[in-house]
């Protein structure tokens, strides 16, 4: 039976060993969404995991509901992510990312326009905006015409 220190293989990945950093998302992109040299270095700290999982990374600004969460949607969160894993795998380690849309979950002072569901509904609660905690909005319905692919 394999140990904790057993490389473990995940589809094209083989990881050193078998201990699994979660998802913490930080909140240290740029307004942008764009990743900083800090993330760079937070990540590259940890890479004596055997794997790490990203924090919570948006794939448009329409599901990007967090502040100064990172994104992966254009050509300028790409480039910039490029240096966040170069510094990962210079220390040995393997990272992948936590895809994210957070749909109704999201404030319309984020992303510039009102949030998005299956159906026109309305979270409880508050939301975090760069302004500080915000009361929900009704998300609409969002139509198969704005689904790609």
């Amino acid at each position: 039976m394999p140990d904790l220190f057993d490389p473990l293989t995940l589809g094209a990945i083989t990881a050193p060993n078998r201990v699994l950093m979660a998802p913490l998302t930080r909140g240290r992109a740029d307004r942008d969404a764009v990743p900083t040299a800090m993330m760079a270095d937070y990540y590259a700290q940890r890479a004596s995991a055997g794997l790490i999982i990203s924090e919570a990374t948006g794939i448009s600004r329409q599901g990007l509901g967090w502040p100064f969460a990172p994104g992966l949607w254009n050509d300028a969160q790409v480039e910039a992510w490029k240096p966040v894993i170069a510094a990962v795998h210079e220390a040995g380690g393997r990272i992948v990312a936590q895809l994210w849309h957070m749909g109704r979950q999201v404030h319309s002072s984020v992303i510039g326009e009102q949030p998005v569901s299956s159906s026109a509904t309305q979270t409880k609660g508050h939301m975090h905006t760069y302004e500080g905690r915000q009361p929900s909005e009704v998300a609409r319905a969002l139509d198969l015409s704005e689904i790609p692919g």
